[in-house]
C-alpha cells in the first residue's frame, strides 16, 4: 500500500479516515492512535470523549439498577414483616407495592445499561 500524500510505502493507516501513511506522515493523536492530520486527530479525541460519556452513562445505569433492586427488596421485606408482626392494611400493602415498582425500575435500568454497553467490551 502506498502513502496517500507521498506515494512512498505505507507503514500505518489513519485510525479515523483510513488513509495510508508513510513514516513522514505518521503522527500519533493525543489518544495515541495514528492520525493523518490535525482534523482527524481532533475527531479521534472527540470520539474518545463520546465513548467515555457512554461508558459512564452505562456505569450509572448499572448502579441505579442495583439501588432499585436493594430498595425494592427492603420494601417488600418490610411488607412481609408488617403482615407478620402488626397487621395494618396500609403497612401490608403500601411498602410491597413500592418495592415492586422499584424492582421493575431496576430491571429497566439494567436493560438500559446493557443497551449502552459497547459491543467490544460486553
Amino acid at each position: 500500500m502506498k502513502c496517500a500524500n507521498h506515494r512512498a510505502e505505507a507503514e500505518a493507516v489513519c485510525a479515523y479516515c483510513g488513509r495510508a501513511l508513510c513514516a513522514e506522515c505518521n503522527r500519533a493523536s493525543p489518544s495515541q492512535r495514528t492520525a493523518c492530520s490535525a482534523t482527524c486527530a481532533a475527531a479521534l479525541k472527540a470520539d474518545a470523549a463520546v465513548e467515555l460519556i457512554i461508558q459512564k452513562s452505562a456505569q450509572s445505569a448499572r448502579a441505579s439498577a442495583l439501588n432499585c433492586y436493594l430498595g425494592g427488596g427492603i420494601f417488600v421485606a418490610t411488607g412481609v414483616f408488617a403482615a407478620v408482626i402488626m397487621p395494618a392494611p396500609f403497612l401490608i400493602l403500601f411498602p410491597p407495592a413500592l418495592g415492586i415498582v422499584l424492582i421493575i425500575s431496576g430491571v429497566a435500568f439494567g436493560k438500559a445499561a446493557k443497551r449502552q454497553t459497547p459491543e467490544s467490551s460486553a
